[in-house]
């Protein structure tokens, strides 16, 4: 079969099944199946393919065809340029929040050493842009430590870091739990360099009620503990924002992504706890997206 027939017919049997974009799905899926990148994709449409590729590409259609997402078929997500490992048991990095990473670069600005906290950090690849992102302007002496709570995130957190090669503390934790404040008062964290500079958050915000009208690929496949932020969607910035106050540096930065029509009630949570110069930044499609905040001191 030439490869243009195999591509057509994926293509046909995504769209029959209702995937969005079958025709970009059926491309990336035989990239992964041949190996190839897109630019030789397209130079080898007519490439004769034997029976052993096709089969098993057919395979990963009919996968795609139940809405199991791509990355999880092929293993990886791209994110701010870099490539990623993710399974079916962490959140599927999206291109929006980079603009999270973006606006923690551009808050921490021709800071020499930063010392970043990414909690909730899934496949890491919020912690791990960012200090990649530092690394070209020079900063190599940051620190990073990434968090979560799933042994699932913990370990491909693990995997992604060393990818990258990237130095950092992963630690397995629910929250702040693992930093017993009858043991570190915020004297002792700061003898330790245990405040940080800045603490990155996308935590699970989808309201418990709202997660099943969700797309198919999200509600059916990706981790319920990784989207539901309890009945109103802002159970994890209540615990987060009230601890990571005691966790920051004199003027450190706290950000978080936030769902659409929630920056009302977190900004509340912010001001409640004692933070300063609240911003909202937008999205490319102009919905509240990010929200910054500092360390009222």
């Amino acid at each position: 079969m030439l490869l243009r027939d195999m591509l057509k017919n994926g293509t046909d049997r995504l769209k029959s099944c209702g995937i969005e974009n079958a025709e970009g799905d059926a491309k990336l899926l035989a990239m992964h199946v041949l190996g190839m990148d897109y630019t030789r994709l397209f130079m080898e449409l007519d490439k004769n393919l034997d029976g052993e590729a096709v089969s098993i590409y057919n395979g990963l259609i009919e996968k795609r065809g139940t809405h199991y997402p791509c990355q999880y078929i092929i293993g990886t997500q791209d994110f701010m340029g870099y490539t990623f490992e993710v399974s079916e048991n962490v959140l599927i990095p999206r291109s929006e929040t980079e603009l999270l990473v973006e606006m923690a670069l551009k808050a921490m600005g021709d800071k020499r050493i930063c010392n970043a906290l990414d909690m909730c950090c899934g496949t890491g690849c919020i912690g791990i842009s960012y200090i990649l992102e530092r690394r070209k302007r020079g900063n190599f002496d940051d620190r990073l430590t990434l968090v979560d709570i799933s042994p699932h995130a913990i370990r491909l957190s693990e995997k992604n870091s060393f990818l990258h090669d990237i130095s950092c503390d992963i630690i397995k934790s629910d929250m702040f739990e693992y930093r017993s404040p009858e043991v570190f008062d915020n004297m002792t964290l700061k003898n330790s360099g245990d405040l940080y500079d800045i603490i990155m958050t996308n935590p699970p915000y989808i309201r418990s009620s709202d997660i099943n009208a969700l797309m198919e690929e999200v509600s059916c496949f990706e981790p319920r503990l990784a989207l539901d932020g309890m009945e109103d969607g802002l159970y994890f910035y209540r615990r987060i924002i009230k601890e990571a106050r005691n966790y920051l540096s004199e003027n450190g930065c706290f950000i978080c992504e936030i769902g659409y029509d929630q920056y009302d009630a977190v900004y509340g949570i912010l001001v409640d706890n004692g933070y300063g110069d609240i911003e909202l930044i937008r999205d490319y499609a102009g919905l509240d997206r990010v929200v910054l905040a500092y360390a009222d001191v």
